[in-house]
């Protein structure tokens, strides 16, 4: 199954919520989950279920709105709502996502991130 996600508010950046009170980017992390929850509804409709406890790989693609250099750590840290979006979506628990393969790539503005469910060639 294919998901795609737009690129994540840059307040989900762990870098730049350091030292901000949790209020402030509640809105924009429940936002970045209900979207992903509907991305994947949409395109889990007739996709396959998955079994609660059992691993499901993940292979993530971060199409990057432009040339910065992005740790992967940070880019992972930003999708954790949305990870969970997509696992609520699923019926699972987020922590069955197992492995997960990160990639990145240079795209166009606003950017984008394809989020790859289930058994995906390398």
């Amino acid at each position: 199954m294919r998901i795609e996600l737009p690129w994540p508010d840059a307040r989900l950046n762990p870098n730049r919520s350091k030292g901000r009170h949790w209020a402030a980017v509640h809105h924009v992390r429940g936002k970045a989950r209900r979207d992903a929850w509907a991305l994947t509804h949409q395109a889990s409709r007739n996709g396959p279920s998955y079994e609660v406890g059992v691993p499901v790989p993940l292979r993530i693609t971060f199409v990057q709105p432009d040339r910065r250099q992005r740790d992967r750590d940070n880019l992972l840290a930003a999708m954790k709502p949305s990870l969970d979006g997509i696992a609520d979506a699923l019926g699972i628990n987020d922590y069955q996502f197992d492995p997960i393969t990160i990639r990145r790539e240079y795209g166009a503005k606003p950017g984008a991130v394809i989020v790859e469910v289930g058994d995906v060639p390398l």
